[in-house]
């Protein structure tokens, strides 16, 4: 049986942190009485302790949006495998920001944004068709529900590969545990990484995360057990022009040997995952 991640705690999460391209030294110094702007540049938290920076300075508008009173339950329940104080912590999504959703099915992570960004930010949801027509009979309801509640809020229905927003539209772009399913449905990834760079504004911040693959595999297990190589997805970003700045591996799961399903009754949904944080240069 593998090892339940259920106890997995903030102060995890940050310590699992590291970051990548020279972000090292003078952190401290640089961060302290830093500015909180979504739109302010630079203002992003780097260093091997770049959590625990946005951390001491969000942590209110984190568990304000984990525990806000309309998630639904169901949404609560899925905490305990999602564990959003971890993604939201290494996010650095600031109050404000303008965020785009992808890939948000059901809006899980899309009304959590919602609460990270407050009433001045807006987040717009995006699922492609086949999703909606595969998965989501409910999901227009929930959506619609969604938006009513809460006016920062919008879905549109879009093709990964063809998203039609605006050059720069977004400060922030969250991609959480669906990359592998763009390769699922024969994306065009090249045309689809170089339209999300091309709606990030200069300096945004892109979190993605998703189901580890074995090392070296590209996306040879993706159909069979929903999975993809990390590897693949730096290399694809990379190539989009996007710098990888952080990783934390507070959501790893050392007992996975990321070989089975990842919903296989084995594992539980505790599949390890990697979260990464680029940005547009």
């Amino acid at each position: 049986m593998f090892k339940s991640m259920t106890a997995i705690s903030l102060a995890v999460a940050l310590a699992g942190c590291s970051t990548f391209s020279g972000l090292m030294g003078g952190q401290a110094e640089h961060h302290e009485g830093m500015e909180s702007s979504a739109h302010h540049e630079g203002a992003h938290y780097e260093g091997m302790d770049h959590a625990a920076m946005y951390a001491a300075h969000h942590a209110d508008d984190i568990a304000a949006a984990i525990n806000a009173e309309d998630r639904p339950d169901g949404d609560q329940n899925r905490d305990a495998v999602r564990h959003p104080d971890v993604t939201l912590t290494f996010s650095q999504i600031e109050p404000g920001s303008r965020v785009l959703d992808l890939g948000a099915g059901a809006g899980y992570y899309t009304l959590l944004l919602s609460g990270l960004v407050g009433p001045e930010g807006h987040v717009t949801g995006q699922s492609p068709q086949d999703f909606i027509d595969r998965f989501g009979a409910s999901w227009p309801e929930r959506h619609a529900a969604m938006a009513q509640g809460r006016g920062n809020i919008d879905f549109v229905v879009r093709e990964f590969d063809d998203l039609g927003f605006a050059p720069e539209s977004f400060d922030a772009i969250a991609f959480m545990l669906t990359y592998h399913d763009a390769a699922l449905a024969h994306e065009d990834r090249t045309e689809m990484n170089a339209g999300i760079f091309e709606v990030l504004r200069p300096g945004g911040l892109f979190l993605l995360s998703d189901n580890s693959a074995p090392d070296g595999s590209g996306t040879e297990t993706t159909q069979a057990i929903h999975r993809i190589d990390q590897a693949l997805v730096i290399a694809e970003l990379e190539a989009a022009g996007f710098e990888l700045i952080a990783e934390t591996d507070a959501l790893r799961n050392p007992e996975d040997d990321r070989s089975i399903y990842v919903w296989d009754p084995a594992i539980n949904g505790f599949q390890d995952k990697f979260v990464m944080l680029f940005r547009r240069p």
